[in-house]
């Protein structure tokens, strides 16, 4: 199947998922590429992360206004191997985060299609041996609505 396809555009919801996610697109009919970026994300335990929005390389511009003017194309996976929950949801500093739609069982790699208003959320299940942090990478396309 054409990788295209499956990043389809039509940005109605989050979607979120757990397996390596398709190649990013070139071109999304009714869409324009605003930046792409790569990030690394330390998290752990008990405490869900995202990227942040104050990052002066590599913002992460997530809003509550206009949720169906931009939108997100992420792919990412565990440095190390380690599984990690993985979810979207809201991410603001007076309710908290608010976690909308989580994956069923924790996974080391994975994609998601998220709206404007839409935050990437990982948290790290601590392990057998003890440990209870990890390490992201996140490959991140931002694309805005197109005339």
């Amino acid at each position: 199947m054409d990788d295209t396809l499956l990043w389809n555009g039509a940005n109605k919801c989050n979607s979120i998922h757990a397996e390596q996610g398709p190649d990013f697109p070139t071109v999304l009919q009714g869409w324009r590429l605003r930046r792409e970026w790569e990030a690394h994300l330390r998290v752990f335990c008990g405490e869900w992360r995202s990227l942040s929005p104050d990052d002066p390389d590599d913002p992460y511009p997530a809003t509550m206004n206009g949720c169906a003017n931009q939108r997100f194309l992420i792919r990412w996976r565990s440095i190390g191997g380690a599984p990690v929950r993985f979810g979207c949801g809201t991410v603001a500093g007076n309710i908290g985060t608010i976690v909308e739609n989580e994956l069923s069982a924790p996974a080391v790699c994975g994609w998601a299609e998220l709206h404007g208003c839409g935050w990437p959320l990982w948290q790290f299940v601590e392990q057998k041996n003890g440990g209870n942090l990890g390490d992201i990478a996140v490959a991140v396309q931002s694309w805005i609505a197109s005339a």
